[in-house]
């Protein structure tokens, strides 16, 4: 044999040893006695609106509970959670106390605390004197920033976010209060909200609710709620958490979290449902009538569109086969039954025969029926090039919006409700 075969056998054999090293050694990565990464997702927008045009906060110098000047703009850099409270409220205020204290714990927890700055400012500049905040520290043990200023300050302050705040009278019999042990003379009614600002003092997220701390507050909060806020307690209106706080706040810095960490939507129960949608308007209440129903045809969808003027419409075109239409079922039944008195939803079955989309939509329940149709049939509408979509209709029947793909978590949808079927900002 000669030498140059010789050293062609040389070099073929090494390439194969090399092309077995490395299959050895990606099967020894890769194989099932090593455990792979655990899968991450973007943060969701997890309850709140995602402020469209973020704005500028005004340049405010108001009064901590040590008597000091605290001037917002000291705080850029820094991202803020700030809530609209008053130490003599009996409603809410104390809930979110609690709740804000829990993401004060979560944020030390996840090495934040000295990145985000959560705050509680009063719509009681009548009452809430630094003395006062300072006592309402010592009963409570909170862990965050308390806020007073003067009257136009804490005016121009809540105008700017849209918080709504009066004096009003008492009821019969009045409250006491918890520093003097007297009664109180008058109440103050304001909006039950939490705003996010970024790093620039920027408006970047805003949610109108009422906190959800799970009927657990501490005793000295709990001791501070009426007959009224002991049922805010066990059922806030329109919920948040600290956790939801959390991954707004996440999700604002573009940060990921376990996938594991999402927490599952159950969608609402058919009574659930019908609970909450309850006294709607009449051409509403005809839909929940129909809820999980096959209607008709293109026609029909068109007859039913225009019936429907006077009244924005959430428009979900799907497909059975789909896999993310099935996923995000779930999203249109919670959002409807949160929606569904003030906005028409339909569906819009692509494709499918009858025999196949009854099934699908009695695993499936919603609270508004479908209409059997196809991408060109909706072509008037928009144009379906694949699905989910949805298509948000204004109160004119012309099309304002068209969500292309699957909604993976409910902020996003009830965001685009919000703006696109509601007007909101």
């Amino acid at each position: 044999m000669s030498y140059r075969r010789l050293r062609r056998i040389s070099i073929a054999g090494t390439v194969v040893l090399l092309a077995l090293l490395t299959a050895l050694s990606a099967l020894a990565t890769w194989g099932p006695g090593r455990p792979s990464a655990p899968a991450v997702v973007p943060a969701p927008l997890a309850m709140g609106t995602a402020v469209e045009r973020p704005r500028h906060v005004p340049l405010l110098t108001l009064i901590d509970d040590r008597g000091r000047p605290a001037a917002l703009s000291a705080w850029r850099g820094k991202w803020v959670v700030l809530a609209p409270s008053l130490t003599l409220c009996h409603e809410v205020c104390p809930m979110t106390t609690g709740a804000l204290m829990t993401l004060t714990t979560e944020l030390r927890h996840a090495g934040l605390a000295n990145r985000v700055i959560v705050a509680e400012a009063t719509v009681d500049p009548w009452r809430d004197s630094p003395a006062r905040l300072r006592a309402y520290r010592r009963l409570t043990g909170v862990n965050f920033e308390l806020l007073t200023g003067t009257k136009p300050e804490i005016h121009r302050l809540w105008k700017f976010f849209g918080v709504g705040y009066q004096r009003v009278p008492q009821g019969n019999p009045p409250d006491v209060d918890w520093l003097t042990h007297k009664p109180e003379s008058f109440d103050v009614q304001h909006s039950d909200a939490l705003f996010f600002l970024d790093p620039a003092g920027q408006e970047r997220i805003a949610d109108e609710g009422q906190p959800d701390v799970s009927g657990k507050l501490l005793p000295a909060l709990r001791g501070l709620l009426n007959d009224h806020g002991r049922q805010n307690l066990a059922h806030p209106s329109l919920p948040w958490t600290a956790g939801q706080a959390l991954d707004d706040l996440y999700w604002l810095m573009g940060r990921e979290i376990p996938a594991s960490a999402l927490p599952p939507l159950k969608a609402p129960s058919a009574a659930a449902a019908q609970r909450a949608l309850a006294g709607s308007p009449s051409s509403l209440a005809r839909l929940h009538r129909q809820a999980g129903d096959l209607l008709g045809s293109s026609a029909s969808l068109t007859a039913g569109l225009y019936a429907l003027r006077g009244y924005p419409v959430v428009l979900n075109v799907w497909q059975s086969s789909c896999l993310p239409c099935r996923e995000e079922f779930s999203l249109f039944a919670s959002a409807s039954a949160r929606f569904g008195r003030q906005v028409a939803f339909l569906g819009a079955d692509t494709s499918d025969s009858a025999s196949v989309a009854r099934p699908f939509l009695a695993e499936h329940p919603v609270s508004y029926p479908s209409y059997q149709t196809s991408p060109a049939q909706l072509a008037p509408l928009a144009a379906i090039e694949g699905f989910p979509d949805t298509i948000f209709i204004d109160r004119a029947g012309k099309v304002g919006y068209v969500h292309i793909g699957q909604y993976d978590t409910l902020a996003p949808l009830e965001n685009d409700i919000d703006h696109y079927a509601l007007g909101r900002r």
